[in-house]
């Protein structure tokens, strides 16, 4: 959700480069929000939603965002960078990543 909330606003997004001043793409959203060090290293929790997104790309999606012998972080910057890629599809793939861990792993609030 922190990732999601980073990018959220069209203003906030950008494709082909991790970075342009205080737009970020897919992954910047995702590497700032799990605390990576850096574009290069991401750390462990990184890496496991980046797989957790991956899974929740549209299976009409062209094929090098599909291709799983690619690693998920490559897949994610595929699509964010796609010429036919906009906003709504990198919320939509966000929101559908959020929906789908609400489902198999519920956050249980204590009373």
């Amino acid at each position: 959700m922190d990732a999601r909330s980073r990018i959220s606003d069209r203003k906030c997004w950008v494709q082909g480069r991790f970075q342009d001043g205080n737009r970020h793409c897919l992954v910047a959203a995702l590497s700032l929000a799990c605390g990576s060090r850096s574009f290069q290293m991401p750390n462990r929790t990184e890496r496991r939603l980046a797989r957790e997104i991956a899974k929740q790309i549209a299976p009409d999606a062209p094929f090098m965002t599909r291709c799983m012998l690619l690693p998920a972080r490559m897949r994610l910057m595929s699509l964010n960078d796609g010429p036919g890629t906009t906003h709504e599809d990198v919320m939509a793939l966000f929101d559908r990543t959020i929906g789908h861990l609400a489902r198999v792993a519920p956050i249980s609030v204590p009373a």
